[in-house]
């Protein structure tokens, strides 16, 4: 009993000192730290910023320790900054004893070329591809920054791969701190789903002039219009760029077709044309930001305004900083004159618009006050503000109710005259907008009433 028993406590006591033994390999084989990239080449004054994975069930933090500082320092973040030429390693230490190293090798001087594999990349819409710089014939890792002109056309990385975002052209540009560029231009392609003509089905009569337009969904398609067919060329005659021109009575299908073999079709109707052809008002005056809708109006032989009529109107303005205008609405832009023109039937008319910029509002630095009578020697200056500040006219105009107790002049000064009362000056511009200043002389000056302390919280 006594041989048993010694041999399992022996036995017992080896299973405890090779589980302590192991356990820690058994740990360390849990964790894993990868770093990236594993070695990197830089240039004095470069920067690069590391970054890892780390494989555990357990977060804990990384620190980065460099074995050379002269070489390339390394910060808290990952940060490396080449110092001066040579090699040296950034150790990552995971706080669990997972470990990983990048090789860093510092050199004297850049590369005296850089070039891209190609210098154009056609991609569809989602597709994603790359570009390489080929670098002096180097076989090393230089550091390269890569930049996409519009990234909303094409997004890239930091190792040059190219994802395509949406329709256009842009360029993407790869460079080195030393200042060598190349550049490839980046064509990025989506097809379309549908093909519409603008404007459509509308009537017309005979004479009238018409530009068609194309538009294509999804609305970033690079598609594009390629050409123009009339199903009765006698009607209407279409000419490559989508100008219709209406020459008899009757309807035609006009019918546009794209690159990429989408269409759109249209049905246009020709009528006779009206005698007269007018727009009203003829001349108008408006506001800024302010709109009017102006009324086409065509007219037969005796003068007499068809009202049934629906021929289109082509609208035109003359000066969109001063007005735009889309279906015979017009909106004012900016002070100035603007010609807005309406075109139907072979015929043009026309309303002269005058846009004005008005004082909408007028400030005083000062609403009211009390002076004593022995304080009436000294004037009182008034600073007017009008809003907005780019009104067309901002001249103002000052007078006061009361010159027995004050008077003002032309620039706002206001000169208390002696005499007990009150007096109140106006100040107006020419749009009418106004503002006001109260004036009182009295004996004694009025009693301020403290506000009671809010209790509310608030």
């Amino acid at each position: 009993m006594k041989t048993a028993y010694g041999k399992l406590t022996v036995l017992i006591a080896l299973l405890i000192a090779g589980t302590l033994l192991f356990a820690p390999m058994r740990f360390g084989t849990e964790d894993y730290l990868y770093a990236h990239p594993r070695s990197v080449k830089m240039h004095p004054g470069d920067s690069y910023a590391l970054s890892f994975r780390l494989d555990s069930d357990v977060p804990q933090s990384v620190s980065y320790t460099s074995t050379d500082p002269s070489v390339a320092a390394v910060n808290s973040n990952g940060l490396v900054t080449a110092m001066n030429p040579g090699t040296a390693q950034v150790r990552l230490d995971a706080q669990n004893g997972a470990k990983a190293t990048v090789q860093i090798e510092v050199v004297g001087s850049g590369a005296s070329s850089l070039a891209l594999n190609t210098e154009a990349l056609s991609l569809e819409k989602g597709q994603i591809s790359g570009l390489r710089a080929i670098i002096d014939g180097a076989d090393g890792d230089e550091l390269i920054r890569w930049r996409s002109a519009d990234e909303s056309i094409a997004h890239v990385d930091a190792v040059g791969r190219v994802q395509a975002v949406g329709g256009g052209t842009t360029r993407v540009t790869a460079s080195t701190r030393d200042g060598l560029s190349a550049s490839a231009t980046v064509n990025v392609h989506v097809s379309g789903t549908a093909m519409h003509i603008t404007p459509g089905d509308v009537t017309l009569g005979v004479g009238s002039v018409l530009r068609l337009n194309t538009y294509f969904l999804p609305s970033d398609t690079t598609d594009d219009t390629l050409s123009w067919d009339s199903s009765a060329p006698g009607v209407l005659r279409v000419q490559e760029d989508g100008t219709v021109y209406a020459l008899s009575e009757g309807a035609a299908v006009l019918s546009a077709f794209s690159r990429d073999g989408l269409s759109g079709s249209t049905v246009i109707t020709v009528e006779p044309a009206a005698e007269e052809f007018e727009v009203s008002p003829a001349a108008a005056t408006l506001e800024r930001a302010s709109r009017l809708t102006l009324q086409p109006r065509f007219l037969d032989a005796l003068g007499h305004e068809d009202k049934d009529s629906n021929h289109y109107v082509t609208w035109t303005t003359s000066n969109p900083g001063v007005a735009t205008v889309e279906n015979g609405v017009v909106t004012a832009v900016n002070s100035g004159q603007a010609r807005i023109s309406a075109a139907a039937d072979g015929k043009i008319a026309s309303c002269m618009l005058t846009v004005q910029t008005l004082v909408e509002e007028v400030r005083l630095n000062l609403d009211e006050m009390y002076v004593l009578r022995e304080q009436t020697v000294v004037p009182i200056q008034l600073e007017a503000q009008v809003l907005p500040a780019d009104a067309d006219d901002t001249r103002l105009q000052y007078t006061v109710d009361n010159e027995l107790v004050a008077t003002v002049s032309p620039w706002g000064l206001v000169t208390l005259t002696g005499g007990y009362g009150t007096a109140t000056v106006t100040v107006r511009a020419s749009s009418g907008a106004e503002a006001y200043f109260t004036v009182n002389v009295v004996a004694q000056l009025p009693e301020v009433t403290a506000s009671p302390p809010d209790l509310s919280g608030n």
